[in-house]
């Protein structure tokens, strides 16, 4: 499709007030602009892979005692996502 990649990920941001993604490939691109971003971790060390930016914001499944990412409460992420849009 010539609306794919990384250029249209990242270009993206620009119309965006925040952004939810997993620590992928496609965290890394929505983090280059100054879009919001919730990055969401599973097992990873979240402060050794999370740039230093004040627009990214991290939840780590360890915070609820777990691994696994699916561990992490959908309702947490949308209290975080709503402090950041107010």
């Amino acid at each position: 499709s010539e609306f794919s990649g990384p250029e249209i990920i990242m270009a993206s941001t620009k119309f965006l007030s925040c952004a939810i993604a997993n620590d992928s490939g496609v965290s890394h691109m929505l983090s280059t602009n100054s879009c919001p971003l919730i990055k969401l971790f599973g097992p990873k060390d979240s402060d050794k892979f999370t740039p230093i930016s004040n627009n990214i914001h991290t939840i780590s499944a360890k915070k609820f005692g777990k691994k696994n990412i699916e561990s992490i409460e959908t309702s947490f992420v949308i209290d975080k996502m709503s402090n950041i849009l107010n």
